[in-house]
């Protein structure tokens, strides 16, 4: 049986990190046929919830599962079930209620209740599986950007990457920014040893070359702010360290990165400036996998 899977996506790339991954593990244990569709605004789903029909999968088979993550998918989800049937999984906490959900998979540090359609997880979903045969002396620095959670410093974060840069010179770099990376960041990334360096800057690079990079490097730094890129680097076997940026205020988000400092998952800028030497990686994390697993077993993608 092939299982027809319609994905949400709100163009997020953090989000379609997850809501891929996930269809991807699916891909592994059964016959699969996905198909990516762009959120509707809620004006077009009551319209459609109206006239009983759903205009962007007009050509499309019914899906037997309804998959997304960002509360921008809520809506478009509900509005396909109800009109094209099939079951939702929502990858996140949503900002509606759970029961309207088929399965809920959410991050532990969100706190989920504890029911028979929530799947608890060990951060967010995503694609990378874990390498261990690592490229020897290839680095990785991924850089996020100003966010709810943290005071985003430039400065602070150039100055550090120059710092890891420079003093690890027989390592090989390479230097990525993101959506939300402000553009002076990339110049200011000025360390004299420029041959062990490559620039990658998000509007060039299409996001599989990231993720291989993930899979790939031996040593990867992100910034505290893109807790999803922490979760690929830890996911994929390398030795995580963190650019450290002062806390905006405490939320959910900050206690999964001290959680993962306190276990010695990852190694902060401040604890490798003492040693010049990253923690190795101790976690074993294929959270994609083992919630495709779950479906199965609970009979969803049945």
């Amino acid at each position: 049986m092939k299982l027809n899977i319609w994905r949400f996506t709100d163009g997020k790339p953090g989000h379609d990190a997850q809501s891929n991954g996930l269809c991807m593990a699916l891909g592994e244990l059964s016959s699969i046929k996905q198909f990516d569709l762009p959120v509707d605004s809620l004006t077009n789903c009551l319209r459609n919830l109206l006239f009983k029909k759903f205009p962007k999968g007009d050509n499309l088979p019914n899906p037997d599962i309804i998959v997304g993550a960002g509360h921008g998918t809520h809506f478009s989800m509900l509005t396909a079930r109800h009109i094209r049937k099939g079951k939702i999984i929502v990858l996140m906490k949503p900002s509606l209620p759970l029961n309207l959900f088929d399965i809920c998979i959410i991050p532990k540090h969100d706190y989920p209740p504890k029911k028979k359609n929530i799947i608890e997880t060990a951060g967010a979903l995503n694609s990378i599986k874990f390498n261990k045969n690592k490229t020897k002396q290839m680095g990785l620095i991924l850089i996020g950007g100003p966010s709810n959670h943290y005071k985003w410093n430039s400065e602070s974060i150039s100055d550090q990457i120059n710092e890891v840069i420079s003093t690890n010179k027989e390592i090989n770099w390479t230097v990525a920014d993101s959506q939300r990376t402000p553009e002076k960041v990339m110049s200011m990334i000025t360390t004299s040893n420029k041959k062990n360096i490559n620039k990658l800057n998000f509007c060039d690079s299409p996001r599989k070359d990231i993720k291989q990079l993930i899979y790939a490097a031996e040593t990867i730094w992100v910034s505290s702010d893109s807790i999803s890129m922490i979760f690929e680097s830890l996911t994929s076997g390398a030795s995580v360290g963190l650019l450290e940026i002062k806390e905006n205020k405490k939320t959910r988000i900050n206690k999964t990165i001290d959680y993962l400092i306190l276990n010695n998952n990852v190694t902060t800028f401040s604890s490798w400036k003492k040693k010049n030497k990253l923690k190795n990686n101790n976690i074993k994390l294929d959270e994609a996998r083992r919630c495709a697993s779950i479906l199965f077993k609970k009979g969803i993608l049945t």
